[in-house]
């Protein structure tokens, strides 16, 4: 009877350490995906800068080593050339959508979404997928990579 009350508590107690274990690993899984709001606000607010041409707040969102890949097919941008080309970028309106924002790690996020993006004077406006990188560098987030694509 002994044996089978001491069977019984070590069963007990090792389904105890396994459901705390499976809490703990699902509770930071959790906080992991809690960034994905902010961090979806962080970028609509990005190209609501954009569109201002807003040279300080945008700069402040760019990591020192960021890289942006446009469709444009020129090649990639530091953040001083990313910023010198927001300049001559005209966006008469655009259109965010299916945003997905997925952990990578614990301080890195990736964003993936859809812009249709009109610009001025331009006949019809442009399908783009985007991927972004994102950062936190001392507690903020910082945009570390950009790529967009043109669906034609």
């Amino acid at each position: 009877m002994k044996r089978l009350l001491v069977g019984i508590a070590s069963v007990l107690f090792v389904s105890g350490i396994a459901t705390a274990q499976q809490a703990k690993s699902q509770d930071s899984a959790s906080s992991k995906h809690a960034h994905a709001p902010a961090l979806q606000g962080k970028i609509e607010q990005a190209w609501k800068d954009w569109v201002k041409k807003d040279e300080k707040a945008v700069g402040s969102i760019l990591a020192d080593d960021a890289v942006e890949i446009w469709a444009d097919g020129k090649g990639p941008h530091d953040k001083k050339s990313t910023l010198d080309g927001m300049k001559s970028m005209n966006i008469e309106k655009y259109a965010l959508s299916g945003f997905k924002i997925s952990p990578l790690a614990e301080t890195a996020q990736l964003a993936q979404y859809s812009a249709d993006v009109q610009f001025k004077g331009e006949p019809k406006p442009y399908k783009l997928v985007v991927s972004e990188v994102w950062q936190k560098r001392d507690a903020k987030w910082k945009l570390v990579h950009y790529q967009e694509t043109e669906v034609k």
